[in-house]
């Protein structure tokens, strides 16, 4: 971990931050930029709220959509375990898979065939 850290200096509703970390400037522009949108629209719908009313608002918003696309992300990927585990008929997440190693995977394939050819 040894990026550099540099200042990068973005500009959310209205107030000018200097950001450090690693991270391309270009992505963590993008970041802010989205913050700020963010806390924009919720500025135009809600009033005279103070800023720190705002950006507490738009954290919330923020993290619902972060939650609520994880759990997407998570109903999508059981899905795709399903669809995998159905296709080819096995346990994606037994630990026999998933601790096993080579040799001894080999050895129990060959285990298996000795005992169906019987």
């Amino acid at each position: 971990m040894n990026e550099e850290l540099r200042s990068i200096r973005v500009s959310i509703f209205g107030r000018d931050y200097n950001i450090k970390g690693g991270a391309d400037e270009e992505y963590i522009r993008n970041l802010a930029g989205y913050v700020d949108s963010v806390m924009k629209d919720i500025a135009d719908k809600a009033g005279s709220l103070s800023s720190g009313r705002i950006a507490i608002l738009a954290a919330l918003n923020i993290a619902d959509e972060m939650h609520k696309e994880r759990r997407r992300f998570d109903e999508l990927a059981d899905e795709l375990i399903q669809k995998l585990q159905s296709a080819l008929n096995i346990d994606l997440r037994s630990e026999d898979i998933l601790t096993t190693d080579p040799e001894s995977a080999n050895a129990q394939d060959a285990d298996q065939q000795s005992a169906d050819s019987e």
